[in-house]
């Protein structure tokens, strides 16, 4: 086998892996990370011209080497493989001492993985330390009522409060209300949103070409943004981007109903929809009641003295910033 960064006429190929992958999602796609406009190299390990295994190795904004903004997913992919468990297993351990002897002197790597990739022992063995974080997912193959019925009580009490005042649900919102209602939530917070507002839009457009991003807005009967949601999307699932609410004109139950709408929408479009998750208490609540499956995914970094103080000014700045 051999270990390659692919060049660009070979991104073709591997998006089409990463569509096949278990571990893949859009957000390992090259189109994804050229929309985002990020800075990446593609390591992959190939036997015959086949690839393998592989992960983006992104850039975030402070260029280091761990998710970009608005890019959820990174870590190891591996090839869809079926016949002996174990003759799996013993290929996936190959494949990453392969991938961690070359990542290993990486200073700052440190990525969210696929909620698929599941197990990270030789990882473990190669000195990587890992956190497990959770999100919420509603798998599709269910029908719609049973989803619903799912709901917490309070949720569809909150949605009935929404419409009973008149309360309305728009899709495909122009991006200066979205822009609007979630940066407001971020200033709520004590800071501004974190990513560049032309970026964004441009961002926005590009997926919006590619039919992968809509929003949803609720609206008041003044015709005002009260709350908003952001999704990228494929066939495999949907993601919950941004969300943001007025809270100046917030109605109870706005940011319920686009939420349920929105899982209508993507019922027969996706698979899977993500919520993405969240570590903050309320939000972690809000999610949970819609019913979805808490599931773990992984942050895996190179256990080093950088990435550890990296980690601990990261928890400070929070708790500082935002009370958390």
């Amino acid at each position: 086998m051999d270990l390659i960064y692919l060049n660009r006429e070979d991104f073709a190929k591997w998006d089409e892996f990463v569509q096949n992958s278990p571990q893949g999602s859009i957000f390992s796609k090259s189109w994804y990370l050229d929309a985002l406009g990020v800075d990446y190299k593609i390591l992959a390990v190939t036997q015959k011209g086949s690839i393998k295994a592989g992960i983006v190795l992104a850039k975030n904004e402070v260029n280091t080497f761990s998710n970009p903004m608005l890019d959820k997913y990174l870590g190891f992919l591996f090839i869809k493989e079926d016949g002996n468990y174990q003759k799996q297993i013993s290929n996936r351990y190959q494949y990453m001492n392969i991938l961690a002897n070359e990542i290993k002197d990486i200073t700052s790597f440190d990525y969210y993985f696929h909620p698929n990739f599941t197990n990270w022992i030789p990882l473990y063995w190669k000195g990587f330390a890992q956190q497990t974080r959770y999100t919420y997912i509603i798998d599709n193959s269910r029908s719609l009522e049973e989803i619903e019925s799912r709901f917490h009580h309070n949720i569809k009490r909150n949605i009935k409060n929404a419409i009973k005042n008149g309360v309305e649900v728009r899709r495909e919102i122009p991006f200066e209300d979205l822009w609007y209602v979630v940066n407001k939530t971020f200033l709520r917070q004590g800071s501004k949103a974190p990513f560049n507002k032309d970026r964004l839009k441009r961002f926005i457009n590009d997926l919006m070409n590619r039919g992968s991003f809509i929003s949803f807005g609720a609206y008041n009967d003044r015709n005002e943004p009260i709350a908003v949601l952001g999704f990228v999307y494929e066939e495999k699932s949907s993601y919950l981007l941004l969300n943001g609410v007025d809270i100046d004109r917030e109605i109870r139950g706005a940011n319920a109903l686009i939420v349920k709408e929105s899982i209508r929408y993507f019922y027969n479009i996706c698979q899977k929809y993500d919520f993405e998750g969240s570590m903050i208490e309320g939000i972690e609540q809000f999610y949970r009641r819609f019913g979805g499956e808490l599931i773990p995914y992984y942050r895996v970094w190179n256990d080093n003295i950088f990435n550890y103080l990296k980690t601990i000014a990261k928890k400070y700045y929070k708790r500082f910033k935002y009370g958390r």
